[in-house]
């Protein structure tokens, strides 16, 4: 067996069962679940009709890359949702069975063992798939706490120029779990330039882009931070999610989109991953 498994912690979820065990809650209350970020409300319709209606193509082998008509519609609504131009739906996205496989198997095809004992950088506290990620693919985690002494923020001038050196990923999110912290441009720049001397992949975890309060200021995502700044999405990916925007846990659909060359490799490593997403889920997905 491979010997980074003995590395992992139990997942939350298996933590929070043993946790639970022999704990009854009161009957006459109802408990409200803090355990998991999962939506409240039903799933809307439109979507439940569409799967139904494209249960036929259950019949048909899907493929890595998804159908046109999918990957038109989120290169659309990033255009719309950014107030970016429209990535190309051929080179620049790639539909994914939900983040969170996407974000960890990322970190599979991005990092090369053989190179300078990687580094990957995640924020702390974090998702626990960024460090299952990082020692499965053989590198090393580095955590920079996101604490009120610093506003909930990443501070990446406060990493060492050596652990810099071997750093190969970075996971960011914005808005961030469990503080809501929201990158500034100033923070993106910093953050941009920085790979571009260090050569580092940036990974932007936006499962929690739609879930705001302001109506008319939605916030700050990944490639829109990049066009404000008159770059193209060089070494920069964004993962997003159906999930909560859409009430669809169940679904797991979600996307990546971002610099076409990194698209490429990650497609490559995908057609044998073996992860490619239902005909039927991805014809609700394009609803």
């Amino acid at each position: 067996m491979n010997s980074n498994l003995n590395l992992l912690q139990p997942y939350p979820f298996q933590r929070l069962r043993e946790l639970f065990k022999g704990v009854t809650p009161n009957s006459k209350l109802d408990p409200i679940n803090l355990s998991i970020g999962e939506p409240k409300h039903a799933t809307p319709a439109l979507i439940q009709q569409a799967l139904i209606d494209n249960l036929s193509g259950l019949a048909n082998y899907p493929t890595t890359i998804g159908v046109s008509a999918l990957r038109e519609a989120i290169s659309h609504w990033i255009a719309r949702r950014y107030a970016i131009p429209a990535p190309n739906p051929e080179t620049s996205i790639l539909p994914v069975n939900g983040s969170r496989e996407a974000l960890f198997s990322f970190a599979q095809a991005v990092i090369d063992p053989k190179h300078l004992k990687p580094i990957v950088i995640s924020p702390n506290p974090f998702y626990q798939i960024y460090e299952g990620a990082t020692f499965l693919a053989g590198a090393e985690p580095y955590f920079l706490n996101t604490t009120p002494e610093n506003q909930h923020a990443m501070d990446f001038t406060s990493v060492p120029k050596e652990v810099l050196n071997r750093t190969q990923l970075v996971y960011v999110c914005s808005p961030g779990n469990p503080s809501g912290k929201i990158m500034d441009l100033s923070q993106w720049k910093t953050l941009f330039e920085l790979s571009d001397q260090y050569g580092f992949v940036i990974a932007a975890d936006e499962c929690y882009s739609e879930i705001y309060f302001n109506e008319s200021k939605p916030p700050l995502g990944a490639l829109q931070a990049a066009h404000l700044l008159g770059r193209d999405f060089h070494h920069l990916v964004i993962f997003s999610s159906l999930s909560k925007r859409s009430n669809v846990p169940g679904m797991r659909s979600g996307f990546v989109a971002g610099d076409p060359q990194i698209i490429e490799k990650f497609t490559l490593y995908r057609t044998y991953h073996g992860c490619a997403m239902s005909p039927a889920i991805q014809a609700a997905s394009t609803t």
